[in-house]
């Protein structure tokens, strides 16, 4: 299988991105619902600017999209493949 230098790159910044624990934390919690900076901030007892760097990773990398309510933005994540990749991940490392 042929993969294009383009693509190679985006896939090595793609996995970059999953190899940072807040940020796959962040994705885990967004499972159950869409949660604004604030509450996930709460949930993973961290700074507000901290989660929201971290979002605009995730956000940049289209992991996570957001909704504007009122002044918040609301974070979900795009598509549920980012969790089918995580559990093929956890699969892996755990045989």
């Amino acid at each position: 299988m042929e993969i294009k230098e383009q693509t190679i790159m985006n896939l090595k910044d793609f996995f970059k991105v999953l190899g940072d624990e807040t940020r796959v934390r962040i994705i885990l919690l967004l499972r159950k619902n869409p949660l604004n900076v604030s509450e996930i901030a709460r949930r993973l007892n961290m700074e507000q600017s901290a989660i929201s760097h971290q979002l605009r990773v995730l956000y940049s990398h289209r992991v996570v999209t957001y909704v504007r309510s009122g002044q918040e933005r609301i974070y979900e994540i795009v598509d549920n493949h980012i969790y089918e990749i995580l559990a093929q991940a956890k699969e892996h490392i755990e045989e």
